[in-house]
C-alpha cells in the first residue's frame, strides 16, 4: 500500500511538473526583456541548433532562460527577500554598506592605512576602504589633523588625507582614506590633462562621494553635524596653475545639513538636484553669471529603487524608495555618438523611456558623445567622468557650444572605437577646457585615475 501511494505521489508530481514546465514553453516571453525591477536583461529562449548541442551551451543557456522566466517570478523572489529581511537584525546603514554595485567590482579599491592617535587619547572609529575587494570594512583610530594641516600649509604633501564625518559631539570619523602616493598620482594625472589645454584653458577637478558615504550624514542629521575634507588642501600644492580643484564636501554640505534631497537613498549616484549645485558652483568659480534653477521645467517620478536596493532586494531598504526628478534641458539641446571625432547617430539628453538614473543621457555610450546646446559661446568643454557625469552634464551645456564626454572604463571605452586619444580629440574638437567629474568608486586611489586616464592621453 505505501509502494502505490509512494508511486501515485510520485507520479502526480512528474506530472504537475511537466505542466508547468510545457505552459512556461507555451505561454513565457521568449525575447530578452530589460527587467526595470532588478535592472538588467532578462535571458531569451536560446536557439536550439547543432553546433550548441554539441558545444553544451544550449543548456547553459537554457537553464538560465528557466530561472528568468518562470511563472510569477519577480512576486517569488520579492516575497522570498521580504521574509528574510524581515528576520534580519541588519539596520539601514549595514545593508548599505555591504553593498556592492557595478561600479564598485571594477574599482581599485583604496589601501588601508595605520593611524595614530590624538594626543587628547581621544578615540573614534574610522570606516577605511581596503586594498582587495573582498576585505570587509575595518575599524580604526583617527590620525591627528594638526600634522596633516601643517604639512599642507607647508606645502609638503601628508602622508594621508581623509574625508571626515563630523558628530554632534565634537569628534569626527575617517569615512575614506587616501595615501600620499595616491594623492600625488592623481596630481600628475591632471597635470597631463592640463597641458594639453590652450593657455586660456583651465582643467576642473570635482571628486563626488557616493550615497553610500554621503548618507552616513545625510541620514543622521541628528547625531551629526557636518563633514570635511582634506584631500582637496592636499592636491592643490601638487596641480598645475590652471587646475582647479572644488571640493564637493564644501559644495554639497551646507545642502545637505539643510535637509536638501542631494543623493538617493537606494541608489548610489547623487540626484539631479545635487549635479546642479556642483555645475553652478564651478561655473560660478570662473566668474560667469548662472542659470537659476527655477528656469528648468522638471518632472519627477516616485518609487524609483536603485542598484542598493536591487542588490539585495532588502524590504527595509525598499521603503526608503526615492524620487527621481529629471530637469529638461534648455532648449535647442542634441546629443550624438562620437567616434573620431565625428559626429555619428543622435542619442536622447533625458531619455523618458528610462524609469531610473539611466533617464539622464540615456545612461553611458561611449567610447566618446557630445552634446550641443547652441549657445554660441565661442569654447568647447571635454567631461572625463563616471555614471556621475551623466547628471551634470546637461546642466553645463548653457555655458558651453559643445559638451564632449569620455568614460574610460572598459565596457564603454577602447583605442580601437575612439580612434583617438585625449590630445588627438582636444585639438580636433576645439577643446578650451576639460572636467574631470568621478565618484569615489573611480576617484583617488583606483585604476581610473591611476591607470586608465594616463594611458589614453594619446
Amino acid at each position: 500500500m505505501r509502494r502505490k501511494i509512494g508511486f501515485l505521489l510520485t507520479l502526480w508530481w512528474m506530472i504537475l511538473c511537466g505542466a508547468v514546465g510545457r505552459c512556461l514553453l507555451l505561454f513565457a516571453n521568449k525575447e530578452a526583456v530589460v527587467s526595470e525591477e532588478e535592472n538588467r536583461t532578462l535571458a531569451a529562449m536560446p536557439e536550439l541548433t547543432i553546433s550548441q548541442l554539441a558545444g553544451g551551451s544550449f543548456d547553459e543557456a537554457f537553464e538560465d532562460f528557466l530561472c528568468d522566466k518562470f511563472f510569477l517570478r519577480t512576486e517569488i523572489v520579492d516575497a522570498t527577500s521580504s521574509l528574510k529581511h524581515i528576520f534580519s537584525a541588519l539596520t539601514v546603514d549595514e545593508l548599505i554598506d555591504q553593498t556592492e554595485t557595478d561600479e564598485e567590482a571594477v574599482m581599485a579599491l583604496l589601501p588601508q592605512e595605520t593611524t595614530q592617535e590624538e594626543p587628547s587619547t581621544q578615540e573614534t572609529s574610522a570606516e577605511i576602504t581596503e586594498q582587495e575587494p573582498e576585505q570587509e570594512v575595518q575599524e580604526n583610530t583617527e590620525p591627528g589633523s594638526e600634522s596633516q594641516t601643517e604639512q599642507i600649509v607647508s606645502g609638503e604633501t601628508p602622508e594621508q588625507a581623509n574625508l571626515w564625518l563630523l558628530h554632534a559631539d565634537g569628534t569626527k570619523t575617517a569615512l575614506l582614506t587616501y595615501t600620499r602616493a595616491d594623492i600625488e598620482r592623481a596630481a600628475n594625472a591632471f597635470n597631463s590633462y592640463a597641458a594639453l589645454l590652450p593657455a586660456d584653458g583651465k582643467l576642473h577637478v570635482l571628486l563626488v562621494p557616493r550615497s553610500q558615504t554621503a548618507n552616513k550624514l545625510a541620514l543622521h542629521l541628528d547625531t551629526e553635524s557636518g563633514w570635511s575634507s582634506d584631500l582637496e588642501s592636499a592636491l592643490e600644492p601638487l596641480v598645475s596653475e590652471n587646475v582647479v580643484v572644488h571640493s564637493a564636501v564644501d559644495i554639497l554640505g551646507s545642502h545637505i545639513t539643510n535637509g536638501e534631497y542631494i543623493f538617493f537613498r537606494t541608489d548610489h549616484h547623487w540626484t539631479a538636484l545635487g549635479a546642479y549645485y556642483a555645475a553652478n558652483a564651478m561655473i560660478q568659480s570662473e566668474g560667469y553669471p548662472t542659470v537659476p534653477l527655477s528656469d528648468y521645467a522638471s518632472e519627477s517620478i516616485e518609487g524609483f529603487l536603485g542598484s542598493i536596493y536591487l542588490h539585495g532586494r532588502s524590504a527595509k531598504l525598499k521603503e526608503l524608495a526615492d524620487t527621481l526628478t529629471y530637469y529638461e534641458p534648455l532648449a535647442p539641446a542634441e546629443s550624438f555618438w562620437v567616434s573620431n571625432t565625428y559626429r555619428k547617430s543622435e542619442l536622447k539628453v533625458i531619455d523618458t523611456d528610462q524609469k531610473d538614473y539611466k533617464i539622464f543621457l540615456g545612461g553611458t555610450h561611449g567610447p566618446y558623445r557630445v552634446l550641443d546646446g547652441g549657445y554660441h559661446t565661442g569654447r568647447n568643454m571635454l567631461m572625463v567622468c563616471d555614471s556621475f557625469g551623466n547628471a551634470i552634464a546637461p546642466f553645463l551645456m548653457p555655458y558651453y557650444d559643445s559638451v564632449y564626454m569620455v568614460d574610460f572604463r572598459d565596457e564603454y571605452y577602447s583605442k580601437e572605437a575612439a580612434q583617438g586619444g585625449v590630445a588627438e580629440y582636444i585639438r580636433r574638437c576645439g577643446i578650451q577646457d576639460i572636467y574631470v567629474v568621478l565618484s569615489e568608486s573611480e576617484g583617488v586611489g583606483t585604476l581610473f585615475i591611476n591607470q586608465l586616464m594616463p594611458e589614453n592621453i594619446k
